[in-house]
This record gives structure tokens, C-alpha cells and sequence, in this order.
């Protein structure tokens, strides 16, 4: 394991939108006491969550219930990927528009997916799956598009094409679709959006450049490049305003895993890497957890978590390549491994506690889930 230090990042970051200050306290309490359980869990047991007799799986995110969103090869084919979701150790094949392929993305509390699937014409359409039934959301004026996450309010984000080409962070809600814009260039994508509907992903410049973006009620918020005006995106954000970050620090020639807390005053947090050059973080947990891949000294890359002070290899079912994709408030972790066969499959780590953190667990999850039945709801009315 290696701990996070605090690279040379010279981000002019900006506040993250206000939020109510009752539920950002009783947030940082409740995310405070899961970490504390979290520190004293450092093993985890890796399930396989089997396919669709392909050979091939990934698990892309993950719900409160243990519901996992991602894809999974159909058999014979070898090319054709279908989004699934695993539940209760079975695996559905969610279907797609008529086409052959579809990837699931995200997942929501209620088990609503979003992601892409193609219709009839071969085209790729941003699509949510109620259940096994399919609808496709609308672009931007153009023919093609992917959606990327979706909040449990249903609020779904990613990307569409535009009438004249191109591509703009776009949001789905109540059956509509919002162009989110860019910083002046001509491309952006939303990866991830949270329960109080603050959105980030990346958009260029006026100049070309790649930035990392926070979108909230004024539009989108330049989040700032990184040392050298190298690229940047935002991958997550949390229920706390909470960041993950990819881009390149100065001096550095490999993109790095990087954390941010939401206060303009905290520095950047490099995550590191198992040796390597590299690494990518695609998940954030309300706690602070961050998952993604690290790279070893060999050029192979493992899955790892990192609990806010230290970073935990996951490992592998045998082979020699993992990532981790999503990770829920339990813990629990999804995403692929690779057997001692060149084999991927779609797996789950599960913590695995030592005695003391499931009290820890239990009162902090209480506080989280009283701040979510009581505050979101006010939030709402307001």
C-alpha cells in the first residue's frame, strides 16, 4: 500500500455551488465515522459475477442495494456486448434498440440504467433501461450520444451530438435534454452527477484545451488546468462535493489519479500509482472512497481503493490486469479482473471488516441515511 501526497498542481479551483449548510454538516459527521470504519477494513474477498456465457464481463457502478450496472459479451458472437444487470447473483441482458450492442453505465437506487445501446440502424443512442425496457433519450440535434451516470432522482448526464456535428455535455430530465455547453470550445461531456444536481465532466477552452468543469445553476465552472495548461477532466462528484480528478501534474508525463475535497483553500490530492507511471480513478463513494487502476513497475495495472489516507491494491483473479469502476457507501466495489487464462471478468470486492468497524459503520451509515431522508426531501421542497 502507498499513501497520497500532495503533488505540484498549480489548479486555480473554484468553490464548488453552495449547498445547505445543515446538510453538508451532518454529511461530513456521517462521512467522518464510514471512514474511520473503512481504515480498519483493509482485506477484501473478489467475487466473480459470472456473464452471459461469452467469456467476458465488466462492472461499471454500483447501488445502496447491491445492484451493478455494465456489459457483457453474448455467446458464439465474440464481438457483441450487451448491457447487463447483476442482482441477486444473476445477470440479465437488459437488451438494446433494435441493434446488436449496448453498455450499461450507471445505476441509480431504484435500478434505473443508463448508458448506450444502438437501434436498428446501427446507430448509438443515449439510452436508461427501466426494468428490461429500453428508451432512448433524445440528443442534441444530432444522431448519436451516450449517457454516463444518473442520480436517484432519475437526472441522467453524459453527451449527444449536435444538427451541426460535434459533440456537448448534455442532461436528461423528465423526458427532456439540456445542452450543458462547453468553455468556449466546441467539445464537453458530463460524466457524473450527484443527489443535489451538481454535474462534472470536461469542456474545451477557446483555445483547444481539455478542462476539468463543475456545472451548476450559473453553467459550467472552469475547475482550472493543471501545471503547464495540460489537460484535465473530472470524473465524480459526491453527495459532500467532493472531486476525482485525471490529468497530468507539472513536470509529470503520465496522467495521475487525483482527489479534491470541494474547498478552494485544499490542494489537490495526487493518488499515486503500485510503481508505475499512470493511474485512473473512475469511482468516488459519498465517503471519500476513490476507486480506479494503478500502474505497476511492469506496465501491468491493478484495481485499487484509496480510503482517504491509504491506497489498497485489489488484485486480480490470477492474471496480470484489473480497474475498478464504481464503488457504493458499503463499500463494495465493481468493476473487471483478468484470470490466469488473458480471461476478463466481471467481478465485486467485498470488505471484508475487522471487528470494530461494523459498529463504526453502523452509527455513521444511521446519520447518512437520516440526512437523506430528512434533508434531501427539504432540499427538494426549497
Amino acid at each position: 500500500m502507498s499513501r497520497g501526497r500532495t503533488p505540484c498542481w498549480s489548479a486555480d479551483i473554484l468553490s464548488a455551488p453552495h449547498q445547505n449548510t445543515i446538510a453538508r454538516v451532518l454529511t461530513c459527521f456521517a462521512c467522518a465515522w464510514l471512514g474511520t470504519a473503512g481504515l480498519a477494513s483493509a482485506q477484501y474477498s473478489i467475487v466473480d459475477l459470472g456473464d452471459l456465457g461469452g467469456g467476458f464481463g465488466r462492472a461499471r457502478s454500483i447501488n445502496e442495494f447491491g445492484q451493478v450496472a455494465g456489459e457483457a459479451l453474448l455467446p458464439v458472437t465474440g464481438t457483441v456486448d450487451r448491457a447487463v444487470r447483476w442482482q441477486a447473483g444473476g445477470v440479465t441482458d437488459l437488451g438494446t434498440l433494435g441493434g446488436q450492442q449496448s453498455t450499461g453505465m450507471g445505476i441509480n437506487s431504484v435500478g434505473t440504467v443508463c448508458g448506450w445501446a444502438q437501434n436498428a440502424a446501427g446507430i448509438t443512442l443515449p439510452a436508461l433501461w427501466n426494468g428490461t425496457v429500453v428508451t432512448a433519450l433524445p440528443t442534441l440535434g444530432g444522431t448519436s450520444g451516450a449517457a454516463w451516470a444518473i442520480n436517484d432522482a432519475g437526472v441522467a448526464v453524459g453527451n449527444a451530438s449536435l444538427s451541426v456535428g460535434g459533440y456537448h455535455a448534455a442532461l436528461w430530465s423528465g423526458g427532456g435534454v439540456s445542452d450543458l455547453g462547453t468553455l468556449g470550445g466546441v467539445y464537453s461531456v458530463a460524466y457524473d452527477v450527484n443527489n443535489l444536481g451538481a454535474v462534472v465532466g470536461a469542456a474545451d477552452d477557446s483555445s483547444g484545451h481539455q478542462r476539468a468543469v463543475l456545472w451548476g445553476p450559473d453553467g459550467p465552472v472552469d475547475l482550472g488546468g493543471l501545471s503547464g495548461g495540460q489537460w484535465t477532466t473530472a470524473r465524480g462528484i459526491n453527495d459532500a462535493g467532493q472531486v476525482i480528478l485525471w490529468g497530468i501534474p507539472q513536470g509529470g508525463g503520465a496522467n495521475r489519479a487525483a482527489f479534491w475535497n470541494g474547498d478552494s483553500s485544499s490542494p489537490v490530492i495526487d493518488l499515486g500509482t503500485f510503481g508505475g507511471s499512470e493511474s485512473w480513478a473512475y469511482g468516488l463513494s459519498d465517503n471519500g472512497f476513490v476507486v480506479g487502476w494503478g500502474e505497476e513497475p511492469d506496465g501491468t495495472y491493478h484495481a485499487f481503493v484509496w480510503d482517504g489516507a491509504q491506497k489498497t491494491d485489489l488484485g486480480t483473479l490470477g492474471g496480470s490486469f484489473s480497474s475498478a469502476y464504481g464503488i457504493n457507501d458499503q463499500g463494495d466495489i465493481v468493476g473487471y479482473a483478468m484470470d490466469a487464462f488473458g480471461r476478463n471478468h466481471a467481478v465485486e470486492w467485498v470488505p471484508v471488516p475487522e471487528p470494530a468497524a461494523p459498529l463504526l459503520g453502523l452509527f455513521g451509515g444511521g446519520i447518512l441515511c437520516l440526512w437523506r431522508r430528512r434533508v434531501i426531501p427539504s432540499l427538494a421542497r426549497g
